[in-house]
């Protein structure tokens, strides 16, 4: 359908609804929902009863020959990947999704309730081990929106050996406003630096101008929208190593996206990384009617599922160094 991608292109697509796959199994750590019941005998790996780090995973029915570990945006939690795990587990992937130190099941932990991005991605780098040995000989695919998009981009910097290829979506830090932003959080710090302040709001309303979405978002249990100024500081610290990772990607395949209505991230910012990177397997994608989120909380269409169905099976079937052959 696409023929051989090309080093970078530029796409507009009509977002629409994503179609579902039934084929997979869905199983969760740390408080997720019941999962569907299979229509054939899964095989669940055994890495998930072992790894300590909160996860949901979306399993298919057949073994599957790639698979994909995502890492949610600021505010959310690896169940905003709900739809995007079950349409791609739905197409032969097995898909699984991390919480963020700071979100989702950890804040329900005595350590790891705050944001901590040093440890967040010794977390990555055992989960990534650990699905080395829950699935020897498959490419493992990073995948990232948003602040997600960043941890994305700086464990494949860090752990290229763990990495077989990566999507990044929206991984840049610069935000519309963000002047405005940081002096109202240097103001914040000084009077209390952990005192939690509302940070949703202003997010929600940015990310997308679909009003029962924002309600949604800023109504799901599973979301924190409330950081304090000290964690605000660490995030915007992390952001700033943004171009440094990407420098440092050499070799791996890398699919980077942006929306063209975002209005929370500029897409500028996005091109800029994408420009960045060393690596000359690189697509960039922007897309038309996409706003910020492209992977998470139902914001996934048929078209950009069918996309990355593509991109992941060509760079997976591509003699690329560090690419293990499937057996």
């Amino acid at each position: 359908m696409l023929g051989r991608l090309t080093k970078c292109i530029a796409l507009t697509l009509l977002m629409q609804a994503a179609t579902i796959g039934p084929a997979l199994l869905t199983t969760a750590g740390s408080g997720a929902t019941a999962a569907p019941k299979p229509i054939a005998k899964t095989i669940v790996p055994a890495w998930s009863a072992k790894v300590k780090v909160p996860h949901r995973a979306w399993i298919p029915i057949d073994k599957p020959r790639e698979v994909l570990l995502c890492v949610h945006g600021l505010g959310f939690s690896s169940e905003s990947f709900d739809e995007f795990g079950r349409a791609m587990a739905g197409r032969g992937f097995a898909v699984y999704a991390v919480d963020v130190r700071g979100f989702g099941a950890w804040l329900n932990k005595r350590e790891g309730n705050t944001v901590d991005f040093d440890s967040c991605l010794t977390d990555i780098e055992a989960a990534l081990k650990n699905l080395h040995k829950a699935y020897p000989g498959l490419p493992i695919f990073m995948v990232g929106e948003s602040m997600g998009g960043a941890i994305a981009l700086r464990a494949a910097s860090r752990y290229p050996l763990l990495v077989n290829g990566l999507i990044s979506s929206v991984p840049s830090s610069e935000r519309y406003g963000s002047l405005t932003s940081k002096m109202h959080v240097g103001l914040k710090y000084l009077e209390n630096k952990d005192k939690p302040m509302d940070v949703g709001t202003t997010v929600v309303e940015r990310a997308t101008a679909n009003p029962t979405l924002q309600k949604k978002m800023l109504e799901e249990k599973g979301n924190r929208m409330e950081l304090s100024p000290k964690e605000l500081k660490q995030f915007n610290d992390f952001m700033k190593g943004n171009f440094d990772a990407a420098a440092l990607i050499e070799k791996m395949p890398v699919l980077m996206m942006a929306g063209f209505k975002d209005k929370l991230v500029k897409p500028e910012g996005t091109i800029d990384l994408f420009n960045s990177l060393s690596t000359p397997d690189k697509l960039l994608m922007v897309i038309g009617d996409g706003e910020h989120l492209l992977l998470e909380e139902n914001q996934l269409t048929d078209q950009l599922t069918q996309l990355l169905n593509v991109w992941i099976k060509n760079e997976s079937r591509s003699a690329h160094p560090g690419l293990t052959a499937h057996e």
